[in-house]
């Protein structure tokens, strides 16, 4: 599987720069949304009649201000990200199932560049912190205190930022995006530990209100989490997907309401507080951390 991981990684690292260069100001979420998901599908061979074997990990998440994750846009609800608005760009590429995930945000005129680099800056902690038997209540602890350090400035005035404690990194496993350990965003008596060949997501989400999040009314990321043996239109989308995140956009009827489908509403922050993220993944060796994307 680390083969397969790796390939990920590298693709997902190709996009990366390829978003960079189409991103402009005034640019619509939807847009940005099918150009991320085209590329992912060109990369990666999609194979429609094997739609399991390499494609989009999960939705591309295009989450901005106070929407701190799982928002992806439709026609329907298409914002426009312009200004001083703080985009979350948020999209995993898979390879039989071994998914790079990966994140990092955007702010057009720049205005809160400083706390992009507070979420850079954290996560690349976590990183450091990672390896073979690292406990993961202290790796929340080293991202917590570098986030929470932090103040910047936005128009001449020092806001102090938090990390989001509701959201945290996460273990992966081959076809399962949210897998058994997490990566917390603060110092908490977790004693897990990480083991030699973990794959683990580890991103950060500070922001500039109190951390609180809650969730929106909103959702348009779902997942079959259990085994399904049925028909219908939810055995159509365990077809394509299997364990693998998705969202209404992709399909020509409405996602069913069933046991066996889980919803992701869109989280936002309680207080309105603006949310950059950085995220990447790492395969943890036993002399070292590889951080395939």
């Amino acid at each position: 599987m680390y083969k397969d991981f790796k390939k990920s990684g590298i693709i997902h690292k190709v996009i990366n720069q390829k978003i960079k260069n189409k991103l402009y100001d005034g640019i619509s979420a939807l847009e940005l949304t099918e150009f991320i998901e085209n590329e992912i599908k060109l990369y990666t061979k999609f194979n429609s009649n094997d739609p399991l074997q390499g494609g989009i990990g999960f939705p591309v998440g295009i989450s901005i201000n106070d929407v701190a994750a799982h928002f992806t846009p439709s026609k329907q609800h298409n914002p426009i990200i312009s200004g001083n608005d703080v985009v979350k760009i948020d999209y995993g590429v898979h390879i039989n199932g071994c998914i790079s995930d990966g994140a990092f945000s955007w702010c057009p005129n720049g205005e809160y560049n400083n706390l992009i680099r507070v979420a850079k800056d954290a996560t690349n902690t976590g990183i450091k912190n990672a390896g073979v038997d690292a406990i993961l209540g202290e790796i929340g602890q080293s991202i917590q205190e570098v986030i929470e350090s932090s103040e910047i400035d936005i128009n001449g005035d020092l806001v102090p930022v938090k990390s989001i404690y509701d959201l945290c990194g996460h273990q992966i496993k081959q076809y399962k995006i949210h897998a058994g350990k997490a990566v917390p965003n603060i110092g908490l008596p977790y004693m897990e530990r990480m083991k030699v060949d973990e794959i683990y997501a580890i991103e950060t989400f500070p922001t500039t209100g109190n951390g609180a999040i809650y969730e929106d009314k909103e959702c348009n990321h779902f997942m079959i989490d259990k085994p399904y043996n049925g028909g219908g239109d939810t055995k159509k989308i365990f077809d394509i997907r299997f364990s693998l995140p998705f969202c209404p956009r992709w399909f020509d009827f409405d996602i069913p309401n069933n046991k066996y489908i889980k919803k992701y509403p869109v989280l936002k922050t309680v207080d309105k507080g603006t949310v950059a993220q950085y995220e990447k993944t790492i395969y943890i060796k036993n002399t070292c951390v590889d951080v395939i994307n």
